[in-house]
């Protein structure tokens, strides 16, 4: 005796759709965190960098660096410095001066230091053309959440392609593990909605092991076999029958409600029966 069975499409439909579901999501943080947020700063940077105020045209994209950022800027305002030392050490060089004005500008924003002679007299909030690389970064950490578990039904979905049940002389094979027919104690808690439960003995304690009928393929004949085997009763093959029964009866009390109603249609008015009374 031999009964081999792959996996069913059902579960391993399931997981797949949660997968690509979960993992596009990771793909649409990644996307915005490596190409389209700073695409978006690349854009709105070069029409800003190319208006008439404050920067004319005068500094190019092509010409600024990943520094300074806006926490980095941030920092150094809450340090309040005092001189234009200070500040160079922090953000490095201005990338466009105008008068008493140094711009200190990159890839993702820029903010505006002001001097008198060499102290600093005021400095601007940060500018960002469309996201700080602070937010740009977060994406790929936004794209962590749902990588999780989109990798776990991903891995789920592996493990559904290559269940395998196989039933030889002696024992049952189910995704690897085999159990021996001397070893099983009963085949019970059938749920109509299409598995039932294989329990079995091992190790000295009575283990239970779940067999579906989205999981694997062949869920029908491996419930006959086992029951032919060990001579249980086939709880699946007795509740289709029910059902069939219930269904039959069903249609014909339909049948006869509906006979019953054309019998009805069909038979004459009290009046057509009385005839006519007059002299």
């Amino acid at each position: 005796m031999r009964l081999e069975s792959g996996p069913a499409k059902t579960d391993a439909i399931w997981h797949l759709g949660r997968a690509v579901l979960f993992l596009a999501f990771t793909a649409w943080f990644v996307y915005d965190g490596a190409v389209g947020w700073p695409s978006k700063n690349q854009k709105e940077a070069t029409t800003k960098l190319a208006a008439p105020q404050p920067f004319g045209g005068a500094v190019k994209w092509v010409d600024l660096d990943e520094k300074p950022t806006q926490g980095l800027y941030d920092r150094l305002k809450g340090q309040n410095p005092e001189t234009s030392d200070e500040v160079t050490e922090a953000l490095g060089e201005a990338k466009y001066t105008a008068g008493n004005d140094a711009y200190f500008i990159s890839r993702y924003g820029y903010a505006k230091v002001t001097y008198a002679g060499d102290r600093v007299t005021a400095m601007t909030s940060w500018v960002a053309w469309y996201k700080t690389k602070e937010e740009v970064q977060q994406q790929f950490l936004w794209a962590v959440l749902p990588a999780l578990p989109g990798l776990w039904f991903l891995w789920k979905l592996l493990k559904a392609l290559s269940l395998k049940a196989i039933i030889d002389d002696d024992a049952m094979t189910y995704g690897g593990q085999r159990i021996a027919f001397d070893d099983m104690v009963a085949l019970r808690d059938y749920n109509p909605k299409g598995w039932i439960d294989l329990y079995y003995k091992s190790s000295g304690q009575e283990k239970k092991l779940r067999i579906d009928n989205e999981k694997i393929a062949k869920f029908d004949e491996i419930v006959a076999t086992l029951c032919s085997v060990k001579g249980w009763d086939n709880l699946v093959a007795a509740h289709a029958r029910e059902k069939a029964e219930q269904e039959a009866d069903q249609q014909a009390a339909a049948k006869a409600e509906e006979a019953l109603s054309d019998a009805d249609d069909s038979a004459p008015a009290e009046d057509d029966v009385a005839g006519d009374d007059s002299p």
